[in-house]
């Protein structure tokens, strides 16, 4: 018997993963580490606006707050694995969703959204002020020397791209599949139907309040790992990671991907920080390209680039169903 289409693909995208390192540049090895970074946290942007139905304009805090409190771990406990470090960001992430739910929660779309804005300006704020902890505008270093000891492969420093590329993309897939695994669970697809029709969920017995809370405080977890994955990429900590232009970046790669589908923030992270990086190196104006591509394609694909693909494949099916091929 044949193996599944899908299994075959899956099988090579984990073959040209783990060689990319040894067969591409460092340049290039570089954008996919920022790329799988990025795609967690859409992921985790997805779980609340595409999966849920809850806008947020403030998700860059759970973000910055699981890379300071990674970052800070590193520092204060420089003995304890790095591993452990992005799981306390993921858990710090975790407790910010909760916390922040906790409040906002009773509030609903556009007042939803601006509620998740300001607080997340006031811990933007309190990391801009508090520089005994956070660094202030100078942020937070100093690990970057660091070194990585795994049983049976020896020593690796962090600054090597190579270790970091495998060491990332192990967090990034073990969440992403996490993610969509609980999009696949009983209580995923209770939140599917809190975002199809919240009163109609609410009647049939679903304690929405609940879902929605514990929805948040997992999506608060992913993009706490995200941020602990990205001061070790980036080798700093800095509050420009908790302002609202990281918010709206995120939501900007969930539409350009498509935040209706699960693949499609993904996409859109990665299209996001390749165009960020290839238009910036031609032209100083490059925020005005994207500004503009990301204007038509609201337009004329809301569905985003994944939504255009599927979109563009139904056509071409159509068609050759209707000439017999």
């Amino acid at each position: 018997m044949k193996p599944p289409v899908k299994t075959i693909t899956l099988l090579l995208l984990v073959v040209a993963l783990a060689s990319f390192p040894l067969l591409g540049s460092k340049f290039h090895t570089y954008l996919l580490t920022e790329c799988f970074i990025y795609s967690v946290l859409a992921v985790s942007y997805y779980m609340l606006l595409g999966h849920t139905g809850l806008i947020s304009f403030g998700h860059a805090a759970l973000f910055g707050v699981g890379a300071y409190a990674s970052a800070i771990t590193l520092i204060r406990f420089s003995d304890l694995p790095v591993a452990l470090t992005v799981l306390v960001g993921g858990l710090s992430g975790l407790l910010c969703g909760f916390l922040i739910g906790l409040i906002v929660l009773r509030l609903t779309k556009i007042y939803l959204a601006f509620g998740t804005l300001a607080l997340s300006q006031m811990i933007w704020a309190i990391a801009w002020k508090w520089r005994a902890v956070t660094g202030g505008d100078d942020g937070l270093t100093g690990w970057s020397a660091r070194q990585v000891t795994f049983p049976l492969l020896g020593q690796f420093a962090l600054i090597n791209i190579t270790f970091l590329y495998y060491f990332v993309i192990f967090f990034a897939l073990a969440c992403i599949v996490l993610c969509w695994y609980f999009t696949r669970t009983p209580f995923g697809e209770t939140l599917s139907s809190i975002r199809s029709n919240q009163n109609r969920a609410d009647f049939l017995g679903i304690k929405v309040s609940r879902a929605r809370l514990m929805i948040f405080t997992f999506s608060g977890f992913i993009a706490g790992m995200s941020g602990a994955l990205f001061i070790l990429f980036k080798k700093a900590a800095a509050p420009t990671f908790l302002d609202i232009s990281m918010s709206f970046n995120i939501l900007v790669m969930s539409v350009i991907g498509g935040y209706a589908s699960f693949s499609g923030p993904i996409v859109g992270a990665f299209i996001y920080v390749y165009m960020m990086e290839y238009l910036s190196s031609f032209t100083e104006r490059w925020q005005l390209i994207m500004g503009a591509f990301f204007v038509v394609l609201i337009l004329f694909y809301p569905k985003g680039v994944v939504g255009m693909v599927q979109q563009l494949t139904e056509k071409v099916s159509f068609i050759k169903d209707k000439k017999g091929f």
